[in-house]
């Protein structure tokens, strides 16, 4: 790029003067940075790109996907996001290429992040439940020490809390994730809090001839995801020689409740959405038998899948972009509600 490019290009975007060309050209640049950044969290352990089913299996897609906000304008046509940072700046005198790539990159890599941490909710709720909750527990207790390593977040347990742990002759290695999981499994209690949980993982790892005394959150984050859905597994399996009437009983209750709770969400797409005009009786059957689905796998132990591939069931030619534009405001605060109600209605039934 000629020197002063940079600087004429931004100014021209933020500013309304630029050609088609030159709109294209700054999207591009913006593209590369995020997937630099995207390839770099990939690099550290990072799961970036989605399974292929969500449709997406290129880090080209999710980074237009996460600098698609950047590019959002007002009624008057400005790129509001991109004026707001740049304007205050570029107004008062001109700026070398390299001070402005500095910018733009900031920029680009604070909303990539911003964006990874939606899609990654979105893809999978339940997990980043789980890291909510591990976070709390570290910022909650001092028995647990976090810190950053190469772009990845630590928890170690803090030397206070260290007992003279034996050491389990049959570990002098590494513990895979796998290893790991199954040696827990034989320490877990379903009634354990994360902060147990995280406490037992990490005594295993220290029982080892290496003594190693910290683990990756997101690697605690999938050996708690994993042992929940087990229990609930095992909790509702359909093995008739493990019914009760009882057992029986109360999964009639929870069918019960799930059918008031869909009647609820139906009445309320109807009321609130269709009646207004705000959506087609079409759409509003196909949220209804979405949030059935949603509601069913919740309560029997099927593993959820993201509100978009719940939509996507009725919407076979649904894609990101439209669910982002068109769908997921309305549908993702049904499902919202939707979890309140129902977690209501079962506490009181347990």
């Amino acid at each position: 790029m000629e020197s002063g490019k940079l600087f004429s290009l931004v100014h021209n975007v933020c500013n309304g003067g630029y050609s088609p060309g030159e709109l294209t050209e700054f999207v591009d640049l913006s593209q590369k940075i995020a997937i630099s950044y995207l390839k770099y969290q990939e690099g550290v352990g990072k799961n970036i790109r989605p399974k292929k089913a969500e449709g997406i299996n290129e880090l080209e897609d999710v980074a237009i996907d996460c600098i698609a906000g950047l590019f959002m304008r007002n009624d008057d046509g400005d790129f509001v996001q991109l004026k707001r940072y740049f304007c205050p700046v570029i107004g008062t005198r001109p700026i070398s290429d390299h001070d402005m790539l500095i910018m733009l990159r900031r920029l680009v890599v604070k909303k990539t992040k911003q964006e990874l941490s939606r899609i990654f909710r979105e893809r999978d709720p339940e997990s980043a439940k789980i890291l909510r909750n591990i976070r709390v527990a570290i910022r909650n207790s001092d028995q647990f020490i976090s810190f950053r390593d190469m772009g990845r977040e630590f928890v170690r347990l803090n030397e206070a809390y260290i007992d003279d742990y034996y050491v389990d002759d049959d570990i002098d290695y590494a513990l895979s994730e796998k290893e790991l999981f199954q040696r827990f499994l034989d320490e877990h209690c379903p009634g354990d809090s994360v902060s147990v949980m995280m406490k037992k993982m990490l005594t295993i790892m220290y029982r080892s001839a290496l003594r190693q005394n910290y683990l990756a959150i997101d690697v605690i984050a999938n050996i708690i995801r994993d042992v929940t859905f087990q229990q609930f597994k095992c909790q509702f399996s359909d093995n008739v020689d493990n019914v009760t009437p009882f057992n029986d009983l109360q999964l009639k209750e929870v069918d019960e409740i799930n059918q008031q709770i869909v009647d609820q969400i139906r009445r309320k797409i109807y009321n609130q959405y269709f009646e207004k005009d705000k959506i087609d009786r079409k759409k509003a059957n196909v949220y209804t038998r979405a949030i059935t689905d949603f509601v069913y796998d919740l309560t029997h132990a099927k593993e959820s899948e993201s509100n978009y591939r719940y939509l996507k069931r009725y919407m076979p030619t649904l894609t990101q972009q439209q669910y982002r534009e068109d769908e997921r405001s309305i549908f993702e605060y049904l499902v919202k509600i939707t979890k309140k109600s129902l977690r209501k209605r079962l506490k009181a039934l347990l």
